[in-house]
């Protein structure tokens, strides 16, 4: 982990820029892992969209779509939503998601904001009034959402998480390494949409609070054992702020 920090910052640095932090290895493991968490939320996202879609009065459904899927049309085939112009895959139970006992499943067929270059499958479960687990055999999260009320973006919900998963960091690839990240929540974080740039269609979810713990290792040399702590100390649209412990240096990032 410290080789690819030094390898990367003798990439980038110029005469006159600042020193890397001591943590910039731990910062961009964070980066990966909320990304990962982001895109999980974000499939969920759009299979509850789907449902209040559904759901929805036949008078309202055209409202509901031009907000949620401006981009997209719905279409239904063998058992399965699809949003043109995306590779997703949405399977109803024959219950609406948010009922409790609900289970969906969500299947990604390439990536779409997704790191792995493979097939992406999960299962949305409705646990209780807003609250879902959603899980594969890489992650199991619960979580709990709050409906977005500004049009100004096409995110259905605000989510409450906590749990647990791992995964292979993107943009790490060296012949001699295979890390693998681990991360628990350990304080709930709770993740909004951000829009990118005047865009409402497309978003992707940051977390605003809570705590996270990973652990790196390597499968092809056991010595590697990082440890890394997280704790956003504060967050906004405009401005978030965390602090790093890469093992045992706290440093604050924003």
């Amino acid at each position: 982990m410290m080789l690819f920090t030094i390898t990367l910052s003798s990439c980038i640095l110029e005469e006159g820029d600042n020193v890397p932090k001591k943590t910039e290895a731990g910062q961009l493991i964070w980066e990966l892992t909320s990304r990962e968490i982001s895109n999980n939320l974000y499939a969920t996202d759009l299979a509850l969209k789907l449902d209040l879609w559904l759901t929805a009065p036949e008078a309202e459904k055209n409202q509901w779509e031009d907000r949620f899927f401006p981009d997209s049309k719905l279409r239904y085939s063998t058992g399965a939503w699809n949003l043109t112009g995306m590779p997703v895959y949405i399977y109803p139970d024959g219950k609406s998601i948010h009922t409790p006992g609900a289970r969906w499943k969500v299947i990604f067929t390439e990536p779409v904001f997704m790191q792995s270059n493979t097939e992406f499958e999960m299962d949305v479960e409705c646990t209780d009034n807003l609250k879902w687990n959603i899980s594969n055999n890489n992650f199991s999260l619960n979580i709990e959402g709050k409906r977005v009320d500004s049009p100004a973006t096409a995110a259905g919900y605000i989510y409450t998480t906590s749990g647990d998963g791992n995964f292979i960091p993107g943009y790490y690839d060296r012949p001699d390494e295979r890390l693998t990240a681990a991360y628990a929540i350990t304080q709930s974080m709770t993740f909004h949409p951000e829009t990118f740039g005047l865009v409402s269609s497309r978003y992707m979810f940051r977390p605003y609070s809570g705590k996270c713990s990973i652990s790196v290792s390597d499968t092809r040399n056991s010595a590697v054992n990082d440890k890394i702590l997280v704790e956003i100390l504060s967050g906004s649209p405009t401005r978030i702020v965390y602090k790093i412990t890469y093992n045992g240096i706290t440093e604050t990032w924003d």
